[in-house]
């Protein structure tokens, strides 16, 4: 897709240009009524490799690979769970900063948002990102009061800050069943039953052995930045230490985004769908549970950023999480593989729980080449 002619326009203070204009799309939407956003996801865990393929958009329109270390029997294909959380995490807090410079009138002339986070253990079973806060590198001509009026309206109305803020009301997994033979035909290619017996099942096993003697190593810290293009306000996202992953995230259409990734919004549903999917896997693999398919389905509405008599902020509710699975095992046996899943998976009690969520700002632009 072509940008527009006046996006490739040269200017001394492009995102400050950016701003205006969205500035001017936010007060068309504040004249509206509001239009709740409804969000779908969809993960498959695939064949043989056991990668997870998410799916966002009614149509698929925009797909992410996410993928274990080798460690963990995966292939570092692309960010795991974790890693892309605090990536999308950083993503929405830099949109929110861009949306309320702009209702503010606040000039920006760079922002990078670099996001991190200490992954916490709540039980034995049970660990996940924790310890949030991030530091958004902000080069403008504001005042810092201004700044930190700033930063009171994105805390005030972020929809992501919300949704790790507050407890979420989430439904159980609902689980579509079907039974397949007990033996594969032989003539078919090695499939996911394969992947969880002869692969994810040892590494489950090493990892179990490795906690039960206390010699699992400490968890490291998550980190990823995103840093906004200055003419367009597209965030890209590099995950890790060393950026070795790379995640895109546009605006809405409303809010001058032009179709070339999913919003931050609907991919935070997309990571709490892979997250899931994988620790079905997990837990298949621990229970010795055989799997011929699994896809993970998460529906979510997102109330009005903008419009008539709006309140702020916007927030999820309906999350909802379908998991349809085709296996040997008895539905008894699936039932409580679900149950095991809703015990440990990390980011969908992450989301059940509140978390604290600290910012700060350094007025100046971002200097670093690497996080």
């Amino acid at each position: 897709m072509f940008l527009p002619a006046a996006s490739a326009a040269q200017s001394s203070t492009p995102l400050r240009d950016y701003l205006t204009d969205k500035r001017a799309a936010i007060q068309a939407l504040s004249a509206q009524d509001g239009v709740p956003t409804s969000i779908h996801t969809k993960v498959t865990a695939e064949s043989r490799s056991g990668v997870r393929r998410l799916r966002i958009g009614a149509g698929g329109e925009f797909q992410y690979i996410s993928d274990s270390g080798r460690d963990y029997a995966g292939y570092n294909l692309g960010a795991g769970s974790w890693d892309s959380f605090v990536g999308v995490l950083s993503s929405a807090i830099a949109d929110e900063y861009l949306v309320q410079a702009a209702a503010a009138n606040v000039p920006l002339d760079s922002l990078d948002v670099v996001f991190t986070s200490v992954p916490k253990r709540k039980s034995k079973d049970l660990s996940y990102p924790n310890n949030l806060s991030y530091v958004a590198y902000i080069d403008s001509p504001a005042t810092d009061a201004q700044l930190q009026a700033l930063k009171r309206a994105v805390h005030e109305r972020s929809s992501a800050i919300n949704l790790v803020t507050q407890p979420q009301q989430i439904s159980r997994i609902d689980v579509e069943y079907t039974q397949t033979p007990a033996h594969r035909d032989p003539s078919l290619p090695p499939g996911l039953r394969d992947f969880i017996t002869q692969e994810k099942r040892p590494a489950v096993l090493a990892k179990q052995k490795e906690t039960e003697t206390g010699s699992q190593p400490t968890a490291e810290p998550l980190v990823a930045r995103a840093h906004v293009e200055p003419h367009t306000g597209l965030r890209q996202v590099f995950i890790g230490k060393d950026g070795y992953h790379l995640q895109l995230h546009d605006s809405a259409p409303g809010l001058l985004g032009y179709g070339l990734g999913p919003t931050a919004e609907e991919h935070l549903i997309g990571v709490t769908t892979t997250c899931p999917t994988h620790i079905f896997e997990v837990q298949a693999a621990a229970r010795n549970v055989l799997l011929d398919s699994l896809e993970v389905t998460a529906d979510a509405e997102l109330s009005p950023r903008f419009g008539k008599n709006v309140p702020a902020p916007a927030h999820y509710r309906n999350i909802r999480y379908t998991a349809r699975i085709e296996s040997p095992a008895s539905e008894q046996e699936i039932l409580a593989l679900r149950d095991a899943v809703e015990e440990t998976c990390p980011l969908y009690n992450l989301l059940k729980d509140a978390q604290t969520l600290e910012g700060t700002i350094v007025h100046a632009a971002y200097a670093g080449t690497a996080l």
